[in-house]
C-alpha cells in the first residue's frame, strides 16, 4: 500500500503502539482511513487471501513450510521470498557422516547459483529457448539476493571443507559465486565465513561495494572471518606452545613488551614486496566499510594486522564488539610478541599497502599495537593526570603520566602489578618526530605541521563492548590507554601469554571503587566501613570473564572491582600442565558468592590439554557445601551450569534440582569416585529425566554426561510398544520451554547470529542435527523397541518425556562452546 492511503502521522503512530500491544485486528481496522472502513464493515468474515498486505506479514513470522505457502498465491509468495532468503546458511554435518549419493545437491554451490544468476542471463536463455516458460519468465525477474540479510558459511570436517581451499579450482569457483551473489545482496547486515577455506580478494571488494548503494546507506555491520593454513606444509600438526614464552632469556618487560636490548640488530627494513610475490590476499579488511562487529580467527600473517588497522581507524567510533585469535603455528613467532625498543613502530603509515611496508616484522606493542596503531600512538606522550583528569570521571579515564617505552631502564613491577619506571631517556623523541622536525622552513613545515597534528590524533580509544582474544601476547600500555574499560561488558582472554596476572592487577589498581559523591583522584574505597555503610560508586560495566588462566589476581579483581551481584556470566578454566590451580574454595568466596544472584551461566573446569593422564579437573570438584549453595535457590537465575562432581553429592543434587527449576543447560563433564570407575552418561541422564518427571516445573532442555550430550524431548502421544514419540521435538520436559529461553537474554540470540547458529532456514541450510537425527528416528521406528520404551517416561498428564542423544549444540548453548577454550 502506498503512503498516501496512510491516516495522519500521528495516527500512524498511534497505531503502531496499538498494534505493539496486540490490539485486536478490528481495533487496528477502525483507525484506517475509509479505504478500510469498507473492509470492516463486511458482513461476513474475512478469508485468509482478502486479509490487507500487511496483516498477512504480521502472521507469517517464520520460514517453517514457506516454500510450499510461496506456491499457494502470488500474494502468499510475494510474502514468502523475503523470508525464505532472508539467510544463507550452510552448516556441514558431523564428521562421523559418510559422503553423500552423487545424486544429491550440493547446497553451497547450487545455492550460490541460484543467487548469483543475473536477469540478462536469465532474459537471454528465456529468447534462446522457449519465450513462453513460465520457469524462465520467473527467473529473469530474479532478485532473491536482495533480501538477503545474514550470509554465512559454517566450518565442517576438515576432508569436507578441504575441497574449497582457496588454491583449488573449486575454492576459486566458490570465491567466484560468493563474490557474484554478496554484490546483489544490499540488505546483507552479517557475513561470516567460518570455513578455514581462505576468502577470495574478490570477497572482499564484493563486501565493499555494498557501500555503494544508491540510497548511500550500507546495512553491512557485522564481519566474521576465520583464515586457512598458509603455510608450506599445511597437513603438519601445530607444534606444542608453551604456556609462557619468552624470546630470550633474561629479558627485560616493559609496560609495551619485551624491551630489545641496545646491542640488539634490528632487522634491516625490507624493500616493498611486489603484487605477485606477496603471501597474502589483497585487499581484504582495508576495503570494508564501518562495521559494529569484526572477528578474525586464526591469523598466519602480519599483513592482515595491518589491514585490520585500517578497518579499525574507520570504525573507530562505531566498533563495538572486536574478536582475534592468532593461528596456532605462529603464537611462537616473532612478529606475534609484544616489542619495545628505539626504532620500533606499530605500523608503518607511509604505507599504501601492506606489502610496501619497510618498518619489518617487530612491532612496536605486538599484535595489539597493530591493530590500534592508526587510533592510538604507544610513543605519544601521556599528560598528568591533575591536567587530563576532567571533574566527575571515572579514575580509569584519565591518562596518566607513563614515560615513552623508549627508556632501556624502564619495567614493570610485578611484584604488584604497578607501572614503575628508572631515570633514563624518557625524553627521547619518537623518530617520527625527528624525522618531521627536520625539514627546513618550506613545504617542509607544512609536513611538520600535518605531523604534529596526526600524532595528536592518535589518542583515540576503542568503545567496545565486547573484546575477545585467543593466542595473543598482551601490551599492559595498550590495553590500559586504547581502550576504554568503562563500556567493555564482555571480556574473554584464551592462551594470552605473558603478564597475565600484572593484567588484572593493573585493571585492579586502576578501577578501585570510590565513595559516592568523592571527588575524582580521592583514594579508593573506603575500607573502614566493611559493612558496606558507605556506598560505593563502581567504574567497570563487565558482565561477562571467560578465561583459561585463572589466578589469584584475577579473583580479586572480580571481587574488588565489581558490583556486587552484576556479574552474569563466568567461564573459568585452567589449562597449564604444571601446578595445580588455586582453590575452588578461594573462587566460591571471591567471585560466585560475591555474584550469586546475578550469574546466568556458570563454568568451572581445571582440565589440562597437553597431558596425556588428565586428571587436574580434580581439583575443582564440587564439594557437599558448594553443591548445595548452588542447588540452594539463591542462584535464582542461573540458567547454565557446567561443573565436575564427586559421586557421593550426585543424588544430593538429583534432589535439591527442583530448587533451580529455571536451569536450561547442565554439563557434567567428569565425576569422581564413580564405583566401579567409569560410569555410563545415558544412566546418569535417565537419572535427571525421573526428577523431571516428578516435578514438570523443571525446565531443563540439554544436559551433557562425559562425552555425551542428550536433549530432553516431550510428546502427547501416549507410550506405544516399539514406537518412538513421534513429533517429539517441541520442547524440553513437561512444560518446558525451547532453549531460546527468555526473550530477554539479548546475549544469546546474539551469539546465535555471529555463530551461524544451524537453524537451516536460508537458501542451502541443512537443518544439521536435527534434521538427522529425525530422519534416523524414522528409519529405526521399526528396529528399536525395548531399549527406546525404557527412555520413556509418562506423566500423569499423558505427556511422554523422551531423552535423545544428540551432537553438543555448540551453536545454542554457551558452555558447550566454552568447553573448547577457543573462539
Amino acid at each position: 500500500m502506498s503512503t498516501t492511503d496512510l491516516s495522519p502521522t500521528g495516527a500512524a503512530e498511534s497505531t503502531r503502539e496499538k498494534t505493539a500491544r496486540a490490539v485486536s485486528v478490528s481495533e487496528y481496522f477502525r483507525e484506517r482511513t475509509q479505504q478500510w472502513r469498507a473492509i470492516y464493515e463486511r458482513k461476513r468474515p474475512l478469508t485468509l487471501l482478502e486479509l490487507p498486505i500487511d496483516i498477512l506479514q504480521l502472521i507469517i513470522t517464520h520460514t517453517n513450510d514457506l516454500t510450499q505457502l510461496a506456491l499457494t498465491n502470488s500474494a502468499l509468495y510475494s510474502l514468502a521470498i523475503p523470508l525464505i532468503y532472508a539467510r544463507f546458511d550452510i552448516v556441514w554435518p558431523d564428521g562421523q557422516s559418510e559422503a553423500t549419493e552423487s545424486k544429491s545437491v550440493d547446497a553451497l554451490t547450487y545455492g550460490l547459483s541460484t543467487l548469483s544468476l543475473g536477469s540478462s542471463f536469465a532474459r537471454t536463455v528465456r529468447r534462446t529457448f522457449d519465450p513462453r516458460a513460465s520457469n524462465l519468465s520467473k527467473l529473469a525477474d530474479n532478485d532473491y539476493a536482495s533480501y538477503t540479510k545474514k550470509f554465512s558459511l559454517g566450518n565442517g570436517p576438515r576432508e569436507w571443507v578441504a575441497e574449497y581451499v582457496i588454491s583449488k579450482e573449486s575454492g576459486k569457483m566458490l570465491g567466484t559465486l560468493a563474490a557474484t551473489a554478496i554484490t546483489k545482496m544490499k540488505n546483507l547486515e552479517t557475513f561470516v565465513w567460518d570455513m578455514p577455506t581462505g576468502v577470495p580478494s574478490r570477497v572482499f571488494e564484493a563486501l565493499a561495494s555494498l557501500a555503494n548503494q544508491p540510497d548511500g546507506e550500507c546495512k553491512l555491520n557485522r564481519v566474521w572471518v576465520r583464515w586457512h593454513d598458509n603455510s608450506d606444509n599445511p597437513e603438519q600438526l601445530p607444534p606444542v606452545i608453551p604456556p609462557s614464552f619468552a624470546p630470550h632469556q633474561g629479558t627485560q618487560h616493559t609496560p609495551v613488551g619485551f624491551l630489545l636490548p641496545p646491542t640488539a640488530s634490528h632487522p634491516p627494513p625490507r624493500p616493498p614486496v611486489r603484487y605477485s610475490e606477496y603471501r597474502c590476499e589483497y585487499p581484504t579488511f582495508s576495503v570494508l566499510p564501518p562495521l559494529k562487529s569484526l572477528t578474525v580467527l586464526d591469523i598466519d600473517e602480519i599483513g592482515y594486522l595491518d589491514e585490520m588497522a585500517v578497518l579499525i581507524e574507520r570504525s573507530k567510533d562505531c566498533l563495538r564488539e572486536l574478536r582475534v585469535s592468532m593461528s596456532p603455528k605462529v603464537r611462537n613467532k616473532a612478529w606475534t610478541q609484544p616489542w619495545d625498543g628505539p626504532g620500533l613502530k606499530q605500523i608503518d603509515h607511509r604505507a599504501r599497502w601492506p606489502g610496501e611496508s619497510t618498518i619489518g616484522d617487530r612491532r612496536l606493542g605486538g599484535v595489539l599495537g597493530v591493530l590500534v596503531g592508526r587510533i592510538y600512538d604507544i610513543r605519544k606522550r601521556h599528560l598528568t593526570k591533575h591536567k587530563s583528569t576532567v571533574e566527575g570521571s571515572a579514575p580509569g579515564d584519565a591518562s596518566p603520566s607513563l614515560p615513552p617505552s623508549t627508556s632501556p631502564q624502564t619495567h614493570l613491577d610485578v611484584k604488584d602489578g604497578a607501572e614503575t619506571q628508572k631515570p633514563g631517556s624518557a625524553g627521547k623523541a619518537s623518530p617520527d618526530d625527528e624525522r618531521s622536525n627536520s625539514h627546513g622552513p618550506s613545504k617542509g613545515s607544512k609536513l611538520s605541521r600535518s605531523s604534529t597534528a596526526r600524532k595528536k590524533r592518535l589518542d583515540g580509544k576503542l568503545k567496545l563492548h565486547t573484546l575477545e582474544l585467543e593466542g595473543v601476547v598482551l601490551s599492559l600500555q595498550v590495553c590500559r590507554f586504547a581502550i576504554d574499560w568503562s563500556v567493555l561488558t564482555t571480556l574473554t582472554l584464551l592462551n594470552c601469554a605473558q603478564h597475565h596476572d600484572v593484567f588484572w592487577k593493573m585493571l585492579n589498581k586502576q578501577f578501585q571503587p570510590t565513595p559516592v559523591g568523592a571527588v575524582s583522584g580521592a583514594s579508593p574505597r573506603n575500607k573502614s566501613s566493611p559493612t558496606g555503610t558507605t556506598s560505593l560508586q563502581y567504574h567497570l560495566a563487565l558482565k561477562a570473564i571467560h578465561t583459561d588462566r585463572t589466578t589469584h589476581a584475577l579473583v580479586t579483581f572480580i571481587k574488588e572491582t565489581l558490583a556486587p551481584n552484576s556479574l552474569e556470566l563466568l567461564f573459568l578454566q585452567d589449562v597449564r600442565h604444571t601446578g595445580d590451580p588455586i582453590p575452588l574454595n578461594d573462587i566460591f568466596r571471591g567471585a560466585i558468592k560475591r555474584h550469586a544472584s546475578s550469574l546466568r551461566k556458570l563454568l568451572l573446569d581445571s582440565s589440562s590439554r597437553q597431558t596425556a593422564v588428565n586428571n587436574r579437573w580434580v581439583h575443582w570438584a564440587l564439594t557437599t557445601d558448594m553443591v548445595q549453595y548452588i542447588t540452594s535457590g539463591r542462584m535464582s537465575n542461573l540458567r547454565e551450569l557446567a561443573v565436575s562432581l564427586e559421586y557421593k553429592d550426585w543424588h544430593t543434587f538429583l534432589q535439591r534440582l527442583p530448587n533451580i527449576p529455571q536451569l536450561r543447560s547442565i554439563n557434567i563433564p567428569h565425576m569422581a569416585e564413580y564405583p566401579g570407575g567409569a560410569f555410563d552418561p545415558r544412566e546418569l541422564a535417565l537419572q535427571l529425566v525421573d526428577i523431571i518427571t516428578l516435578r514438570p516445573d523443571i525446565r531443563l532442555c540439554y544436559i551433557g554426561v562425559g562425552p555425551k550430550c542428550f536433549e530432553i524431548l516431550e510428546s502427547t502421544e501416549p507410550a506405544r510398544t516399539g514406537k518412538r514419540g513421534a513429533g517429539a521435538a517441541a520442547g524440553a520436559g513437561a512444560g518446558v520451554e525451547a532453549h531460546s529461553d527468555e526473550g530477554s537474554d539479548e546475549e544469546d540470540d546474539d551469539d546465535d547470529e555471529e555463530e551461524g547458529e544451524g537453524e537451516g532456514e536460508g537458501v542451502g541450510g541443512t537443518n544439521g542435527e536435527d534434521e538427522e537425527d529425525e530422519e534416523e528416528d524414522d528409519d529405526d521406528d521399526d528396529e528399536e523397541d525395548e531399549d527406546d520404551d525404557d527412555d520413556g517416561f509418562v506423566e500423569p498428564g499423558g505427556i511422554k518425556l523422551k531423552l535423545r542423544e544428540i551432537l553438543f549444540y555448540d551453536d545454542k548453548v554457551a558452555i558447550f562452546r566454552a568447553r573448547h577454550g577457543k573462539l
